[in-house]
């Protein structure tokens, strides 16, 4: 089953464990599920296909896209982006940074509480983020706040959490609504979540059977549970995406990711189109240390040479928006301007290559898009290019010469992030994941600027000097921004207040279900 993804899988692989037994919940479980009476008058069950999840089902580590539906549902954390990517307070209520912009303090939610009735405080918002950062953690939330957050304390009183940072960081807020950032109870042991599946969220978990899925029903507990009018969701696994196809057809499941199988095979009027939120950005890494990507204007030829509406429409199928080689997805409140925007030019690669042919492959493991960049490419005087499709395992493989760090030229997927992370992720000299192995102090230094920036001009200013810097500099081609896009069954009514794959918050409110 083809899944949004939510997080690189070269940020998580060597993070999940394997999940040490099958486990089917529930007898001995301190939740216990919503009665009729309880769900406030809400009525039926969204059914969402997932595959069987690998690694760990645990909120804290979970890093495979399946686990953080199956542990997130009964989950809340502290803010969420809506499907236009603005902040929606969840259990906190207010966030605001000191004058320095080194401390930021969080209101949380009077009221909230877990699905077992404990309420939620600012001692379990400190154990959770204490647990997300620790030395050892194994969450892949941690790279999030790695050279960020400093430490987090319990504030005036026990419902205001202070947050200190090792530098200003106006986009701070934002890092709240990412994975494994939930919260949970203090003192919390990770790998014990499915024999006690406590959470402050929407559902609570009532059944979770290995290879067959799981059941959740509302939470009467929820802080808002009078706006939730689903009265539970079921997840339900199928091996592959032709029986999930099935599935679908036979109104066994409410919804499936619109993919051009899944267009070929039914009637897309009989459905309800739904798409929300920015997901990913397929990001098109040049090595600047190897030939010919050492040469700037063989970087530009490059970028020229795409044709961006073609990947939009061959290997999105129309559910993403064409890029100008900046990492600011669509969403964002700031967006840089000035820039041309890049289209197909051949003339104006002829005159970048200078008459020569220059050669090189292509490394991924995304064999669609490789072949499809590939056909571009070739269709170009002056590009002789190959293609490499390796397995994941194979492309995100550990050691000093993993091919997605080190091959010439590879396709890698960026899970959304505030655009100031992808530097000191990406851009930076020494970073874990510079597949370009390019840095520009300049660079660096202008983003350490706009984080510490408040005033609306300032920012305006430095986000046009580094988009600039990316557009020139090329050490990053970004073509696309994607989207999730499904089919939804008619008897689903309402909007999803964020984005389809839950990657900020998972969240049913306006939704409801007849029939």
């Amino acid at each position: 089953m083809t899944t949004p993804t939510t997080i690189p899988r070269q940020r998580i692989t060597a993070l999940a464990a394997t999940v040490a037994a099958a486990v089917v919940l529930l007898a001995g479980c301190a939740t216990t599920p919503a009665s009729s009476s309880s769900t406030g008058g809400a009525i039926g069950t969204y059914r969402i296909p997932i595959s069987d999840p690998g690694g760990d089902i645990d909120p804290l580590t979970a890093a495979d896209y399946n686990a953080m539906l199956l542990t997130g549902l009964a989950q809340e954390g502290l803010i969420s982006l809506n499907a236009k990517g603005a902040l929606v307070p969840r259990l906190a209520t207010s966030w605001k940074p000191s004058a320095d912009g080194l401390t930021w303090t969080v209101d949380l939610r009077h009221g909230a509480e877990f699905n077992d009735g404990t309420p939620v405080t600012a001692k379990d918002v400190v154990s959770t983020f204490q647990a997300i950062t620790a030395a050892d953690s194994t969450s892949p939330g941690k790279s999030s706040f790695d050279g960020i957050l400093k430490s987090v304390a319990v504030g005036s009183d026990d419902q205001t959490v202070t947050f200190t940072l090792d530098r200003p960081f106006s986009d701070f807020p934002r890092l709240l609504t990412g994975a494994n950032t939930a919260i949970l109870p203090a003192g919390y042991t990770p790998g014990n979540w499915l024999k006690h599946p406590v959470g402050a969220g929407q559902f609570v978990l009532d059944k979770y059977t290995p290879g067959q899925g799981a059941k959740f029903s509302k939470n009467p507990k929820y802080w808002d549970a009078k706006d939730v009018k689903v009265a539970g969701v079921e997840l339900k696994v199928y091996a592959d995406s032709q029986a999930e196809l099935l599935a679908f057809q036979a109104g066994e499941i409410d919804r499936i990711d619109q993919t051009s199988e899944v267009a070929a095979a039914v009637k897309a009027s009989d459905y309800t189109e739904v798409s929300s939120g920015y997901n990913k950005f397929d990001g098109i890494f040049l090595n600047v240390t190897a030939a010919p990507f050492t040469d700037p204007k063989v970087r530009q030829a490059v970028a020229w040479a795409i044709d961006r509406k073609g990947l939009v429409k061959n290997v999105y199928g129309g559910n993403a928006v064409v890029a100008n080689d900046t990492v600011y997805f669509p969403d964002y409140p700031v967006q840089p301007q000035g820039l041309d925007q890049r289209e197909k030019d051949t003339a104006k690669v002829a005159e970048l290559l200078g008459g020569k042919t220059v050669s090189f492959d292509i490394t991924t493991d995304n064999k669609l898009y490789g072949e499809v960049l590939q056909q571009q490419l070739n269709a170009v005087p002056g590009f002789k290019v190959g293609l490499k499709v390796l397995t994941s395992e194979q492309y995100y493989a550990d050691g000093a010469d993993s091919p997605w760090l080190n091959a010439p030229l590879t396709i890698t997927n960026w899970a959304v992030r505030a655009p100031s992370q992808y530097i000191s992720l990406i851009f930076t000299a020494g970073a874990a994941w510079n597949a370009s192995h390019y840095s520009n102090p300049q660079l660096e230094a202008t983003s350490a600027a706009y984080d510490k920036a408040t005033d609306e001009a300032t920012r305006q200013k430095l986000v046009n000097e580094i988009a600039s810097t990316e557009w020139n500099d090329l050490a990053v081609i970004v073509p696309t921004f994607a989207k999730a896009k499904v089919l939804q069954n008619k008897r689903v009514h309402g909007q999803f207040p964020g984005a389809l794959d839950f990657y900020t918050g998972y969240s049913f409110k306006g939704i409801s279900i007849t029939g």
